[in-house]
C-alpha cells in the first residue's frame, strides 16, 4: 500500500547541519593562525564542559591585549587538526612530529583544541596544571569518592554533610528516587527515608548513567577536570615540547 502524503515526520528543532562552507571556515582559520602566532599548542579537552570552554577562550582569546599577548583558542574534530598541520609540514621543520602525537589518540569522542600564542611553553603548561575545575561526574567516568546514603531520613545531600548543616529532602522527589533511581525509599510521616543504607557507588569505580544522576541529584559535584597539554611546536626553533 503506498504511503500517505499525509504521514510525513517534521523536524520543529532549528538545530542546523554545518554545512561545507562552515567548514571550509574552520579549516581556514586553523591555517592562518598557524603562521600568524609564534607557537602551536596541542591539546586534549575531552574532559572540560562547554562552560569550562566558553571561560578559557576569554582568557586567551582576549582581543583587549597588546599583540604580542595575544592567543587563539580553536576547538576542532581531530581529522581537520591534523589535515591544517599536515598542509604546511613542508613548511615547518618537524610539524609532522606534532601531528603524530594526534594520531597515536585513539579515546572514542574526544574533543582536541590548538592554543596558538606568543606565549613560552613553560607559561602556557603552568597555567593549564593550575585549571582545575570540580563538576557532576559523567558517565563512564571513575567515581571520585564512596557514596553511600545513609539509613532513616533522606536529606537533601544524602549524607555528604552533617544532618545538622542539611534539611530533608523534599517528599515530592520520592517517586523519582524510587522509581527513576530504584532507591528503595517510602514516605513516613512527609519524610522520606530508607529502611536500610543504600550504596551508591565505590571510589575509581566506573560510573553508569543511573549512578551519575543520583550523585547529581544529591549535590555531589567531586569529579576533577583539567586540560592535557599534549605538546607545542615552537616555529622559531622548530622544536617540539612535550
Amino acid at each position: 500500500m503506498p504511503k500517505s502524503r499525509r504521514n510525513r515526520v517534521i523536524t520543529l528543532s532549528n538545530v542546523t547541519k554545518k554545512d561545507k562552507d562552515a567548514k571550509t571556515r574552520n579549516f581556514d582559520n586553523l591555517s592562518d593562525n598557524l603562521l600568524k602566532f609564534k607557537r602551536v599548542v596541542l591539546l586534549n579537552l575531552s574532559n572540560i564542559n562547554s562552560n569550562n570552554l566558553k571561560e578559557l577562550r576569554k582568557q586567551w582569546d582576549n582581543e583587549t591585549l597588546v599583540e604580542e599577548d595575544r592567543s587563539k583558542f580553536v576547538v576542532s574534530k581531530k581529522n581537520m587538526i591534523i589535515k591544517s598541520l599536515e598542509n604546511h609540514k613542508e613548511e615547518f621543520a618537524n610539524l609532522e612530529k606534532l601531528t603524530s602525537l594526534l594520531q597515536k589518540q585513539h579515546e572514542k569522542n574526544s574533543t582536541y583544541g590548538i592554543l596558538y600564542t606568543n606565549y613560552d611553553y613553560k607559561t602556557v603548561v603552568e597555567f593549564f596544571d593550575s585549571y582545575l575545575k570540580k563538576d557532576f561526574a559523567k558517565s563512564n567516568s571513575k567515581s571520585p569518592l564512596t557514596f553511600k546514603i545513609p539509613q532513616g531520613i533522606v536529606y537533601s545531600r544524602g549524607g555528604y554533610i552533617p544532618a545538622e548543616e542539611d534539611i530533608p529532602m523534599a517528599h515530592s522527589l520520592e517517586p523519582t528516587l524510587r522509581n527513576k533511581y530504584k532507591i528503595p525509599t517510602s514516605l513516613k510521616d512527609g519524610k522520606i527515608v530508607l529502611d536500610a543504607e543504600y550504596h551508591v557507588c565505590e571510589e575509581n569505580q566506573t560510573l553508569n548513567v543511573i549512578q551519575c544522576l543520583i550523585l547529581r541529584q544529591f549535590g555531589i559535584a567531586e569529579s576533577e577536570y583539567k586540560v592535557e597539554v599534549m605538546g607545542c611546536y615552537n616555529k622559531e626553533t622548530q622544536e617540539i615540547a612535550k
